[in-house]
């Protein structure tokens, strides 16, 4: 998902038009290449129908890998041009050219994308949107969406729509690299001759070509997601159209008439089979991204050398050309409208043709409007013709940003009602003879009963709404994803009693209720998880690369090694689901195949985790059954203008499954088993506050906040409460 903002071809001055400099990379002599904004049409569109649902084009997503390489001949074009006409590079003047191409529209539609998020998304969403906008404002979108991508408490999350502001970011930071690097060369060139200047950036860039092009092969291997957003990763795809540049801009591309009537062809399938033929479950980019960047490589050659073919009489069309005119803003513009419509109608309503169409339209009617009144007046109005004017956009445009996400912040706030006064849910409220005598159970049954009336969301809810994700359990320098061996004490520190908390994600989140467990009733707490990793002797398959996982299982087994060591008073297990090979057949299983075979698989799993845990502690008790929700409460809670019962749900069946498999599992290894299910849910509901608490801060970990006032019964549970 990019675009290349820079690289509109700019014309000669034509029909009514504002002058605007020539831009094109057949020689030392440029001229105007429609067929390069045919490439530009053909990119764009790939990519929206790829967005709006495929329609055959599961690879539609290499548009992006199309716009890289244009970007990198477009602009290698402009500076091999400049050396040539002065032998220097002016940085000023190449980033002034940037801002007023790049940040007018981007600023835009970042706007007009928090803006329809505060109107038509949740709340949470639109808070989180708010910290993507500052991301992207500031070219660094593809950092933040390869954190969120590999951010387990992320999982499930829809997607940002400003997630396609990583590729204008990736350019960006190519962009603060090349300029310097070709007024090195040229600097150099002045002293030894032009002709080493150029022979240094093309050695250069080869470099730059074969660094980047292996390192991103080992990282799409290792880490795809990281690979997908990294500019390291991707910094070979540019490099390869700035070799098309440097390669046109000597003149000396001549190629034999046979070579010239094939190389179009193979470049247009080149990107046609990649579009058919790669899903979005490839790797990539890796090697396989060779095919389009080739692709496109070969379709800017072939039309380097002045010759007419069909391909490039195609390309060079009239649509074609008026298509690639509104190509960045069709970027832009398209994947918000997508994203925010599919959001605010449905999937399913999204999915009919209709809709499509008029998101289409729509799509295309806002792109021109960019096009035609903030993109052209600031590329060609003669006002931002001087650097300074020009460079100062970008401060403008920071602060046009800021002042929007104010408001936008401002807003959400009035909405969600943080200045209202509605009254927490409490027992009071309902007769005694409805409740359990359990106060911690019957404040859960009091909540299902508000929600079934209907009653307001209270206004002082614990933890607030805005900033409901960020609400995880913290591990303090025992984050042991980072790789770390250390021990972290907390709870009574000085106690003589300990607990260990294992697991994944699942047992970070009840940390927080062991912990002030630990500090009440005089016990050392430990925490020893790592999220995504389940307590379960099977060998785990990591999600990201599809392999089994290798530092899950060192983790696994370095815990156990503590355990053996620690002889612990408990041990407190809490965990969840995922992929493993199985022991027997050797293939890999998971809850996407046959359920109940899935289960049985589990359950031995579980078993033999569970038991080798029990000869090393004081007792082994697995605390689970915390409810899998179908959707995220914040989301609910924060979208309209809903009451409790809106955000009520039955818990997911499937994870309940899951849970019944682990007590059995734990009963088999002769270990005790809290079901956490009566602190969550009552009557086959489960209410998205209980009291004035959010339960979970997603749709299946329970919130700090809400962990620590479990405490108690937890402790009652376990049989500790009475013991301090």
């Amino acid at each position: 998902m990019s675009s290349d903002p820079t690289a509109s071809l700019e014309r000669p001055q034509q029909r009514a038009q504002p002058p605007a400099e020539p831009v094109d990379a057949s020689g030392p002599h440029l001229t105007f290449r429609p067929d390069i904004q045919g490439i530009r049409a053909l990119a764009v569109l790939l990519v929206i129908v790829h967005h709006l649902g495929g329609h055959g084009l599961s690879g539609g997503f290499i548009g992006v890998d199309v716009f890289f390489v244009v970007s990198g001949f477009l602009i290698t074009s402009l500076l091999a041009r400049e050396v040539d006409r002065s032998g220097r590079v002016s940085l000023v003047a190449f980033y002034a050219r940037r801002a007023r191409r790049i940040l007018p529209a981007a600023t835009v539609v970042t706007l007009g994308t928090v803006a329809a998020s505060t109107l038509f998304l949740a709340a949470l969403r639109t808070q989180t949107v708010i910290t993507d906008a500052i991301w992207a404002t500031l070219f660094g979108a593809n950092v933040r969406f390869a954190m969120v991508g590999t951010d387990y408490f992320a999982q499930g999350e829809p997607p940002s729509p400003l997630q396609h502001y990583w590729s204008l970011s990736v350019e960006e930071q190519f962009y603060l690299v090349w300029p310097v690097i070709m007024l090195l060369c040229a600097a150099w060139g002045l002293r030894r001759g032009r002709g080493m200047g150029r022979r240094l950036a093309v050695a250069v860039l080869a470099l730059i070509v074969v660094a980047s092009f292996a390192w991103s092969v080992w990282t799409t291997y290792h880490s795809p997601t990281t690979a997908y957003f990294s500019t390291f990763a991707r910094a070979w795809e540019l490099g390869v159209g700035a070799g098309c540049a440097l390669l046109l801009n000597t003149g000396r591309w001549r190629p034999p008439a046979a070579v010239t009537a094939l190389l179009p062809w193979l470049g247009l399938v080149a990107i046609g089979s990649a579009a058919l033929w790669l899903t979005p479950s490839t790797p990539f980019p890796g090697a396989v991204a060779a095919l389009p960047v080739l692709g496109t490589a070969a379709l800017i050659l072939a039309g380097g050398h002045g010759r007419s073919t069909p391909v490039a009489r195609l390309l060079s069309s009239t649509p074609a050309v008026r298509v690639g005119d509104w190509s960045y803003s069709l970027y832009l513009w398209h994947w918000p409208v997508i994203i925010v419509l599919r959001s605010h109608v449905g999937p399913h309503r999204f999915g009919s043709l209709l809709v499509q169409v008029a998101a289409l339209a729509f799509i295309f009617a806002l792109s021109y409007a960019t096009y035609r009144w903030v993109e052209t007046p600031f590329r060609t109005g003669r006002p931002w013709r001087r650097p300074s004017r020009a460079l100062a956009i970008y401060p403008v445009c920071l602060a046009l940003v800021a002042v929007g996400l104010v408001a936008s912040d401002q807003t959400l706030r009035y909405r969600l009602g943080e200045f209202g006064n509605e009254p927490a849910i409490s027992t009071a409220d309902y007769p005694s003879g409805k409740l359990a005598h359990d106060s911690y159970v019957a404040l859960v049954e009091a909540s299902t009963l508000a929600a079934r009336e209907g009653r307001a969301v209270p206004s002082r809810l614990q933890p607030r709404l805005l900033g409901l994700r960020q609400q995880t359990a913290s591990l303090g320098d025992c984050d042991y994803r980072t790789g770390t061996h250390k021990l972290c004490p907390i709870g009574d520190t000085g106690a003589d009693r300990t607990i260990v908390v294992l697991g994944d994600s699942h047992a970070r989140a009840l940390s927080p209720a062991v912990e002030a467990l630990g500090a009440k009733y005089g016990y050392t707490v430990y925490v020893l998880v790592y999220s995504g990793c389940n307590a379960n002797a099977l060998e785990q398959i990591d999600r990201l690369t599809g392999r089994p996982w290798g530092a899950c299982e060192d983790f696994k087994a370095w815990a156990r090694e503590q355990v053996a060591s620690m002889h612990p008073d408990y041990v407190l297990v809490s965990t969840s689901y995922g992929r493993y090979v199985d022991p027997d057949s050797g293939d890999v299983v998971g809850p996407s195949g046959s359920f109940d075979k899935y289960l049985g698989t589990l359950q031995a799993g579980y078993r033999d985790e569970f038991a080798g845990l029990e000869p090393d502690a004081g007792a082994v008790y697995v605390v689970g059954n915390t409810p899998k929700l179908p959707r995220e409460t914040g989301v609910c809670l924060s979208q309209g203008d809903p009451d409790l019962g809106d955000c009520a749900f039955e818990p997911e069946s499937r994870a309940t499954r899951v849970a019944k498999a682990s007590f059995a599992a734990a009963r088999e290894a002769g270990v005790g088993v809290v079901d956490a299910r009566k602190w969550f849910c009552a009557d086959g509901v489960c209410p998205s506050v209980v009291g004035n608490f959010i339960t979970m801060r997603d749709s299946e970990h329970m919130t700090p906040d809400y962990a620590r006032w479990l405490a108690t019964p937890l402790a009652r549970a376990l049989g500790i409460a009475g013991h301090g």
